[in-house]
């Protein structure tokens, strides 16, 4: 009987030593923006500038996903305003492309002369556009203080694009800033 329970626990031991160890979890997230349209003549609808991000986690700590990669970009009607050569006028352009990126989120450092507080995070993400002149730049963070949710905060600014001889010289007309938007989980 003795014997018997021995093997039975050198066998569990055997098995709890030779499985794997779990690997980092990843999961999906994504910010939605939205970009207003202009009231001019004729008015504009509004856009939506969807961001995706990878979150890991370590090992260690399998309930605290943090963001590492800006994965894909996505334009889905955004309006830009067009500058075309002298003598064609202006024009309206609704953009509406995807981008798949690599875009490496860093940790941004704690406020100087603060003691670091547990569990609130930020990390910044800046990428240009390959195709035309263009920046966006954005921040996701977990504050220490009101509702403990992640938001993201960021520019987006269209400088100089050209999608064919009618849309010249397209641009958001000025920065659009985000704040304090919801980051969702997609998978």
């Amino acid at each position: 009987m003795r014997s018997r329970l021995l093997i039975g626990l050198a066998a569990l031991l055997a098995i709890g030593l030779t499985a794997p160890a779990a690997d980092a979890a990843t999961q999906l997230r994504r910010v939605q923006v939205p970009i207003p349209g202009s009231a001019s003549n004729p008015p504009t609808p509004p856009g939506t500038l969807s961001l995706d991000f990878v979150f890991k986690n370590k090992r260690a700590d399998k309930r605290r996903f943090t963001p590492r990669q800006l994965t894909r970009i996505d334009f889905a009607q955004v309006p830009l305003l067009c500058m075309n050569a002298s003598g064609n006028g202006t024009s309206r352009l609704q953009l509406t492309t995807t981008l798949n990126t690599t875009v490496k989120l860093t940790k941004a450092p704690q406020p100087s002369g603060k003691k670091p507080k547990a569990r609130r995070f930020a990390f910044r993400f800046s990428y240009s556009f390959h195709t035309f002149t263009g920046t966006l730049r954005g921040t996701i963070d977990k504050p220490n203080h009101g509702p403990r949710r992640l938001r993201s905060q960021g520019s987006l600014s269209i400088v100089d694009l050209d999608a064919d001889p009618g849309h010249m010289n397209c641009s958001t007309a000025g920065l659009k800033q985000w704040g304090g938007l919801s980051v969702i989980r997609v998978q």
